[in-house]
């Protein structure tokens, strides 16, 4: 009996750890979208101004930009190992090609950082190539590590 019980604890408590880490991939692919969401959030209002269809608010395209910076620069603390599984739209290549991955996102961390200089100028004509810039930088992750 006394040995039953000990087993018994083992699996109980080996299912809880297991579950306690499949949490802790749910949280990352949950952190990673609601990063993403936001970066989104700060960046289509910021599209929409620098193609004309929203009036420019330079006020209002730096707050913009200074999210998107400081939230570039979470964004990839949700790419966790082990947290290619599950309702993700990553591909598999973010963790089989993560050195590829990583220089991606620090070039788009550098890229946003220089947008949110350029916005805090209140200039469209100098903010527009760095906005180009760092949507160039979207578009190649996304193609070569999203699933659409």
């Amino acid at each position: 009996m006394k040995k039953l019980t000990v087993a018994l604890a083992g699996v109980l408590a080996f299912g809880l750890a297991g579950s306690a880490v499949a949490d802790q991939y749910e949280d990352a692919i949950k952190y990673r979208q609601a990063a993403f969401t936001m970066v989104k959030g700060n960046f289509g209002p910021m599209g929409a101004m620098v193609k004309g269809e929203r009036p420019f608010d330079a006020a209002a395209f730096a707050k913009f930009a200074e999210n998107f910076a400081a939230l570039a620069k979470m964004s990839d603390d949700g790419f966790i190992d082990g947290s290619d599984m599950g309702d993700t739209k990553a591909k598999p290549e973010v963790w089989e090609k993560r050195a590829e991955f990583d220089a991606k996102m620090k070039k788009f961390q550098e890229l946003a950082d220089k947008l949110a200089v350029a916005a805090k100028s209140g200039d469209l004509g100098a903010i527009k190539p760095q906005f180009g810039a760092a949507a160039k930088t979207c578009k190649a992750c996304h193609d070569d590590f999203k699933n659409k």
